[in-house]
């Protein structure tokens, strides 16, 4: 951390000043004082007067506005925050940055933050220039740095990166950090290397703050513009001339924008799928938000996982046909389709009958096994461009253990490319998520090793996908094997370790980190495809297409927390923030 304070002692000439009023002459307990160098006040529960020069009144537009007061003089201890918080609604609606007050209140710990609280005096003393703020850069060298710099007027010279906007809209935050942060299973084996990477990477983070109480505020104000549905702000992208206050809160240290930031879009939207090239197949792999037409359900809104109504399903299908028809595959795996059969009006149904309406012909057709594929609310399906490719053999589909319970039951179907008459089989899965721990400990509880919860149960699943495929469910005996979907783990945990160290090649470039995936602020790749080394020999082009999860969450298809306008303004039929999970692609040239 890199710290340089402009001492107030050179602003104003403290005790000595002759505009402070004759009761302001009284000693007091200077802020540093109260803060002191740990991460709680020496002076909690203590009754004292304090005096200093009100910085900021953070959330004046609240029911609830808050005072900081700085130092009058700073120490010269850097362990020591120069500031702290004044919880009192009369004194915040009555000042302003630049007044010098003296109080006498109880000392206490509020979420964190040192504050002075039941404020029973209040003397206004005088006037005097603010501080410059204090120069800031990320990574801090401990999370003490952060404490000894709570309250204070921060400035943050380096650009620095979005890695989170899941409460932008709600609250109106985003995380930002000195460079884009990978899940650390992502690259760093589960345990001691991913702890490790972890505990630094909160050295590296800030969340930033709107200004304002208000939940779901209108407009959202990040980024510069406010937020629409083309006016957008990506993780990735690059955020300049930040300052703020910083406060301690529960959910850690954050810092409340000073002045609006200024945003670089340099991660864009990006654009469409490349064409395929001539005579080369493509299959990809979408998760579809939790498609589910009610289609079977009485009443049928709002459904089991997806659409609370009829305009919140119009909406995100939509969103999802904008992104299927523009990724131009021969063969999609699709994930979180509602399981309510294959009939006409089924997710599955809905989905290719859409497709084929907005293409304008009979282009796509879907795969159908014989059984029903488990009892989850969700499957996994297939489709396929009926003049690229033909269904061959039989379509399989595993619902025994450990597919049975969690994990999604996979399927499989063999297709013969009808340019080449090459055979492939391609597997679509989704394994058992990292949530819902179990209520008891045991092997597949969070062993704190960076991989979650259910970590055996994905390892089964690995496992017994392996060595179905090598039945050849399907019936057709070929060496070009596709195994793709959500496999809910990092590259470096033990699913994804298992799969490579048993026959099969990830497609995925080894010379770049991917990511499909944002959660907490860390970005990394759940959604995979493997292949066996024939297949992978004929591969051509690998991409995870970057449209969901990079976006604000708020810019998806529903409307809940969204007034009239926004739900206009936010919105846009386009594939962009489709899914909670980025598509992949691949090309093979046969």
């Amino acid at each position: 951390m890199r710290l340089t304070l402009t001492p107030l002692a050179l602003l104003c000439a403290g005790l000595s000043n002759p505009l402070l009023a004759a009761e302001c002459a009284a000693p007091f307990v200077p802020v540093h004082a109260i803060q002191g160098n740990s991460d709680k006040s020496p002076k909690a529960g203590e009754t004292l007067t304090t005096r200093g020069v009100v910085l900021s009144v953070l959330y004046a537009d609240s029911k609830s506005p808050q005072l900081l007061l700085g130092s009058i003089a700073a120490d010269q201890d850097p362990a020591t925050a120069e500031a702290m918080l004044i919880l009192d609604n009369q004194q915040a609606k009555q000042r302003q940055p630049g007044d010098v007050l003296q109080l006498t209140g109880t000392v206490r710990e509020i979420s964190g933050m040192t504050a002075l609280t039941n404020i029973t005096v209040a003397e206004y003393c005088a006037r005097q220039p603010l501080p410059a703020p204090a120069t800031v850069t990320l990574p801090v060298a401990s999370l003490q740095s952060f404490e000894a710099l709570e309250g204070m007027w921060l400035s943050f010279p380096q650009s620095l990166i979005v890695n989170d906007s899941y409460g932008l809209s709600r609250y109106g935050e985003l995380v930002l950090a000195n460079e884009r942060l990978p899940v650390a299973t992502e690259v760093a084996v589960p345990g001691d290397a991913s702890k490790a990477l972890m505990a630094k990477q909160l050295l590296q983070e800030i969340t930033i703050d709107d200004a304002s109480l208000k939940q779901n505020p209108q407009p959202v104000r990040f980024p510069t513009g406010n937020l629409s549905a083309v006016n957008t702000v990506r993780v990735g992208d690059t955020v300049n001339k930040l300052q703020g206050y910083l406060l301690h809160t529960k959910a850690g240290y954050r810092l409340v924008v000073s002045q609006q930031p200024e945003f670089v879009a340099s991660n864009p939207r990006p654009a469409a799928p490349a064409a395929k090239k001539a005579g080369e197949l493509r299959i990809a792999s979408f998760n579809v938000l939790n498609f589910f037409t009610g289609e079977g359900s009485s009443p049928r809104f709002p459904t089991k996982r997806g659409a609370s109504d009829a305009n919140e399903l119009q909406r995100q299908q939509a969103k999802m046909l904008a992104a299927l028809s523009a990724m131009d595959a021969d063969v999609i795996g699709l994930l979180e389709v509602e399981n309510n059969g294959f009939g006409s009006g089924s997710a599955i149904a809905t989905i290719v009958q859409s497709l084929n309406q907005q293409l304008g012909s009979e282009v796509y057709a879907f795969v159908q096994p014989s059984e029903k594929p488990g009892s989850d609310d969700i499957m996994v399906a297939m489709i396929y461009r009926k003049a690229s490719v033909e269904p061959i053999g039989t379509t399989a589909v595993y619902t025994k253990a450990p597919f049975d319970k969690g994990s999604r039951p996979p399927l499989a179907q063999s297709f013969r490319h009808l340019e080449s008459k090459e055979q492939l089989t391609v597997s679509i899965n989704h394994f058992k998520s990292k949530g819902s721990c179990p209520k008891q400990s045991g092997p597949d509880s969070d062993l704190n090793d960076g991989q979650g919860c259910w970590t055996p149960t994905r390892v089964a699943a690995a496992k017994a996908l392996t060595a179905w495929l090598k039945t050849e469910p399907t019936g057709i005996d070929t060496d070009n094997v596709l195994m793709m979907g959500d496999l809910n783990a990092y590259r470096k945990e033990a699913p994804l370790q298992y799969l490579e160290q048993n026959g099969w090649q990830h497609l995925a470039p080894k010379d770049a980190v991917h990511s499909s995936f944002v959660y907490r602020g860390r970005s990394g790749t759940l959604d995979h495809a493997l292949a066996s080394p024939q297949l992978k020999a004929k591969l051509q082009q690998f991409h995870h297409w970057g449209i969901n999860a990079d976006e604000p969450a708020v810019l998806d298809y529903n409307t809940e927390f969204k007034s009239k306008a926004q739900q206009q303004e936010l919105y846009a039929p386009t594939p962009y923030r489709s899914s909670d999970h980025d598509p992949l692609y691949m090309d093979f040239k046969f």
